[in-house]
């Protein structure tokens, strides 16, 4: 089968390999991968960035996928062959006390497919039979590979930073994450502004737009809170520079919210007395559990989301492309298409 590696921890060393399909272990099913998407922090990984030096390398890459099953290992049970589905991207160990409570995206035993264990950017993944789940409502396999990110851009924006009507939001980054975010934060009663860099003015800024948003360039001349009319209620922070997040206290009301569903290459530098004498919350989001692939499911069934204006397709055979596309920033969401 073709594969998309990540070779080595020299940046950008990307390369298209051929190797055996897997063979689905016990309790294991194999699956046919019909569309995964570049995700920020495959993209991170490729880059080196030291956020991700625990990735192993070689590593073939891939978690936002969807698939049909294509061959089920001994034990597994309740599937057939040539059924649509998904799956859960962080394994977990099921018995800790986060395991247990649902939120088994911070089992201290996570493993990552595309990172700890071989991923779907490749013609076959074999993923344990307890990740994989139903792809419902019909949704396509475009569709499928975008239930990951909004996954977790659900937990964030309705369940960490519980946004409500009226509420002013500022999205911070303008990835898909941050885009993910901005739609959802809208269609839940919020009036939100998007913000980047200078470099995301031509596209990604302009994708915002497109979408309605309005948007602002940050800039250190010009940051973000001397040019907001009012405070906001909730900041979310997508971008993964430092500098956003060590700023965000300023552009949000004393008792506000800064959610964070970004990582960061270095370590933040941000002003903590100012947030303890505001008494604004802050809340980290990490991923996504089982629930939170539901509720992206029900979001794409009700149209939340403009699937066709945030994603450009790519060949697995063009998948380093894809990734350039990525690493410039080129396009809102690559997906590819093995």
């Amino acid at each position: 089968m073709r594969a998309l590696c990540l070779q080595s921890n020299t940046p950008k060393d990307l390369a298209l390999i051929d190797e055996p399909a897997p063979e689905p272990k016990p309790n294991e099913i194999r699956l046919k991968v019909e569309a995964v998407g570049i995700c920020g922090s495959d993209v991170s990984a490729a880059l080196g960035k030291p956020n991700f030096d625990f990735v192993k390398r070689p590593r073939i890459l891939g978690h936002e996928f969807s698939a049909t099953i294509d061959a089920l290992g001994e034990n597994v049970t309740g599937w057939k062959v040539s059924d649509p589905v998904c799956a859960i991207a962080i394994h977990s160990c099921h018995t800790c006390d986060n395991c247990r409570a649902g939120n088994t995206q911070i089992c201290e035993e996570r493993q990552i497919l595309g990172f700890h264990m071989s991923g779907a950017m490749a013609d076959f993944v074999c993923v344990h039979e307890r990740y994989v789940m139903p792809l419902r409502f019909n949704l396509n396999f475009i569709e499928g590979a975008l239930v990951e990110p909004l996954a977790v851009a659900s937990r964030c924006v309705l369940k960490m930073c519980e946004i409500k009507p009226g509420h002013d939001v500022i999205v911070s980054g303008c990835g898909i994450i941050g885009l993910l975010c901005a739609l959802l934060a809208r269609a839940a009663g919020g009036n939100v502004t998007v913000t980047g860099a200078e470099w995301d003015e031509e596209v990604r800024l302009q994708k915002a737009r497109d979408l309605g948003f309005q948007t602002r360039v940050v800039t250190d001349e010009n940051p973000l809170s001397a040019q907001l009319p009012a405070l906001a209620d909730r900041f979310i922070e997508a971008s993964g520079a430092p500098q956003a997040l060590a700023a965000a206290s300023d552009s949000v009301k004393w008792g506000g919210l800064i959610g964070i569903i970004a990582t960061y290459g270095f370590n933040v530098d941000w002003t903590a007395t100012n947030i303890v004498r505001r008494e604004q919350k802050i809340h980290p989001c990490m991923a996504a559990a089982w629930d939170d692939f539901e509720a992206a499911m029900k979001h794409l069934r009700d149209g939340v989301i403009p699937v066709d204006d945030l994603i450009e397709t790519f060949a697995l055979d063009d998948a380093i492309a894809a990734f350039e596309a990525s690493f410039d920033k080129t396009t809102p969401k690559a997906i590819i298409i093995p």
